[in-house]
């Protein structure tokens, strides 16, 4: 019954979504617009069908409907409850559905907030957005099917990816990729419309910018909290690897991030038009490249999934994306000129567009390392690996140019540069830059690109915060306002700008943590006897013991007695037996005399069965952190894996990690090895999300209007920077 109900919500989805957009753009086209109701009714249809199809899913996750062909792929009776319903994006099905479900409520909540307004603007807009709709609708009713009926279903399922339960980012990384991902959608069709009428003015600007900077924030969270799942979950000592998925997302990231900026040029000096849209259909074509490169199974990447039939579709998607938006810029793009030339490069727009030719370009090194061993294999049968040593060297002198323009773009004014204001206004940074890389290098830091990161870094703190003060400080001294009061007024007159400007603190603080990670780590590998200690750096780790057990589900089952297995947990009391008691051949033996096979008993089932190295470390000072087998670095065996999958812990302080990760052990003799690492700052990559966050909601929130009786804020209000 689920099978049906779940596919024929599929199907009419795909025919909303169709619906939508043959008569969207054929009556956009025509300008008749009279025909947006039915658009947006389409529209409604397609996202009610989507979501309903999606809790349907869920009902038989939670129910172990088997005879649904995704829930026997991914369900099991022992799995978590949590893990049971995130299982709907473990594997390729469930996550394509998932993402036509997050496709429908962005649309709506497009539809839904222009229903009033732009007419003539979004009729071609949400045409072109349900046309992306019917694609992924038709996949899901077709090569990516969920649905499929199972005649003879089994009793249990084998639960899903153990890696992918493993950790609890995994209910909230994937869901923020894909927020991300689907939410390019809405500037794409925008940016297509815009193309398709031949004009960019304020009506289609304010919508575009808005509707990039939500799954901006979207994929940049994802992105961070994908570090994070990498050094929390697979033990190897890092957060970053440029693997093809982690690629294919920075790569959307980077080219919306340069769109963000090339709006402040757009909205001030109505200049890079055509530049602007073309990031736009670039940052979604480079969305849906990603999507590829993580369900064709092409790559082979821990985090991409297994083969699928689903690549050639994509294929000629791609395809038919590039043709179209080719076509958009070169029939469409004469209509979008410059209504006046840009200053010097010793100016603002001049340093936007510098900041827009270095994400350019790192966005092409990312693309071609990551596609070129593909290419060299798909067009000479020859297997070629680029790996980090290429990344690094291409990447990174680009990272350190996008952050010193970070810096030097706020100190230049919209036109033309005063040299010698502006050698005055760099005096006070450029001095904390050099102190700051000359303390990075006396606190022991001798990489040359880390001190260089650190001396630009300070430069960039020093002129965001007094940009970011600098309208509060004026209206101190001319309305002799509080601070506070002052501070929130200039917030709310300039919100872009001053969240633009909290972003940028944030940004910053994931590069300082970035250098100081990777170029001040310390390691050390060893094996080690219960009690013994070892040195890593200027912090000591003592390996206490071995310990095994099980962890359970905390789900509760009712079974016959006949039924009972050693390692069940009992939830409440029986034949005299505690609940909570872990059933072994001996105590099940015992209570098993006299007892009914058919007698109801209730438990819970292990989902995983664990052997864990609890240890101690110990600071410089000599205080002792002891972790337990919960937190403790171990090993996890799942019924589905023929391999462990390992778990390493962190004793996380604000200034550093402790890392150790477990490589092996002996039960017989009670030994274990252990990788371990010490890393400063790493923790700053993460803690960046809450001012990352903060200044995107800001730079969201609706401008306060000016009144008579308040001077103005005398900063221009830009855009939200990188």
């Amino acid at each position: 019954m689920n099978s049906i109900l779940g596919y024929g919500l599929v199907l009419t989805g795909l025919l909303c979504a169709a619906f939508a957009a043959v008569v969207g753009i054929v009556t956009g086209l025509a300008r008749k617009e009279s025909a947006l109701p039915w658009v947006q009714r389409g529209i409604y249809g397609f996202a009610a069908s989507m979501i309903l199809s999606n809790l349907v899913m869920i009902e038989s996750l939670l129910t172990h409907d088997f005879s649904v062909k995704y829930v026997a792929q991914v369900g099991s009776r022992t799995t978590p409850l949590i893990f049971t319903i995130v299982s709907l994006w473990s594997a390729l099905e469930g996550s394509i559905l998932f993402w036509g479900a997050i496709m429908g409520t962005y649309l709506f909540a497009f539809a839904f907030t222009y229903r009033k307004e732009h007419g003539r603007y979004m009729q071609l807009s949400l045409g072109v957005m349900a046309a992306v709709a019917t694609f992924f609708a038709f996949l899901i009713a077709g090569p990516a099917n969920p649905w499929t009926a199972i005649p003879n279903p089994l009793s249990d399922g084998p639960g899903p990816n153990p890696l992918l339960q493993n950790h609890p980012l995994m209910i909230i990384h994937p869901p923020m990729l894909y927020l991300g991902y689907v939410g390019m959608t809405i500037p794409f069709g925008i940016a297509a419309g815009a193309l398709l009428r031949g004009e960019l003015g304020d009506a289609w600007l304010v919508p575009l910018r808005k509707w990039t900077l939500v799954p901006w924030l979207f994929l940049s969270v994802g992105i961070i909290l994908g570090s994070w799942w990498a050094y929390a979950v697979l033990g190897w000592g890092g957060y970053w690897a440029w693997d093809p998925v982690e690629n294919a997302s920075f790569m959307p990231w980077l080219t919306a991030t340069a769109f963000m900026h090339s709006t402040m040029v757009l909205e001030k000096k109505k200049s890079l038009k055509l530049w602007t849209i073309a990031l736009a259909l670039a940052s979604f074509v480079l969305t849906i490249i990603g999507t590829f490169m993580t369900r064709s199974g092409v790559f082979n990447s821990v985090h991409s999934f297994t083969q699928s039939d689903i690549g050639p579709t994509f294929l000629v998607f791609i395809g038919v994306l590039l043709v179209f938006s080719a076509l958009l810029l070169a029939s469409r793009g004469h209509m979008l000129v410059a209504e006046s030339r840009l200053g010097s490069i010793a100016s603002r727009e001049g340093s936007i567009l510098l900041n827009n030719v270095v994400f350019t370009v790192l966005t092409f090194v990312v693309l071609l390392g990551t596609l070129y061993p593909l290419i060299t294999e798909g067009l000479f049968d020859k297997k070629v690996t680029v790996g980090e040593p290429y990344f690094n060297q291409m990447a990174l002198p680009l990272g350190l140019a996008m952050l010193f323009l970070m810096g030097v773009g706020p100190m230049l004014p919209w036109g033309s540069a005063d040299p010698k204001v502006t050698q005055q206004q760099a005096i006070i940074p450029g001095a904390v830059g050099v102190v700051t890389g000359l303390l990075s290098w006396l606190f022991g830091y001798t990489s040359f690109l880390a001190i260089m990161t650190f001396g630009v870094a300070g430069f960039v703190v020093v002129v965001t915060l007094r940009e970011l003060f600098l309208p509060a400080r004026q209206r101190m001294n001319e309305n002799k306002e509080s601070f506070m009061n002052a501070l929130v007024v200039s917030a709310t007159r300039a919100n872009r700008r001053f969240g633009g400007y909290i972003v940028h603190l944030g940004i910053v603080a994931i590069v300082v943590a970035v250098a100081a990670s990777s170029s001040g780590k310390v390691h050390a590998t060893g094996t080690l006897k219960p009690g013994g200690e070892m040195q890593v750096g200027q912090y000591k780790v003592r390996f206490n013991r071995l310990e095994e057990g099980d962890d359970f589900s905390n789900r509760v089952r009712t079974i016959k007695v006949g039924q009972l297995q050693t390692g069940m947990r009992l939830t409440s009391a029986w034949k005299g037996l505690a609940a909570g008691t872990v059933l072994t051949r001996e105590n099940l033996m015992t209570a098993f005399q006299g007892a009914s096979a058919s007698e109801d008993v209730s438990i819970e089932e292990p989902y995983r069965h664990y052997i864990a190295a609890t240890l101690t470390v110990i600071d410089p000072s000599g205080a002792e952190t002891p972790f337990t087998a919960r937190n403790s670095p171990r090993m996890n065996f799942y019924a589905r894996s023929t391999d462990p999958i390992g778990s390493p812990t962190v004793d996380e302080r604000i200034i550093r990690d402790v890392y150790v990760s477990l490589l092996a052990y002996d039960q017989r003799t009670g030994t274990a090895s252990f990788n371990m690492w010490v890393f400063p700052l790493v923790g700053w990559i993460w803690y960046a999300i809450p001012i990352l966050v903060l200044g995107t909601l800001i730079a969201l929130f609706p401008q306060r209007k000016k009144t008579a009786t308040t001077s103005p804020a005398p900063a221009p209000a830009d855009g939200v920077p990188s």
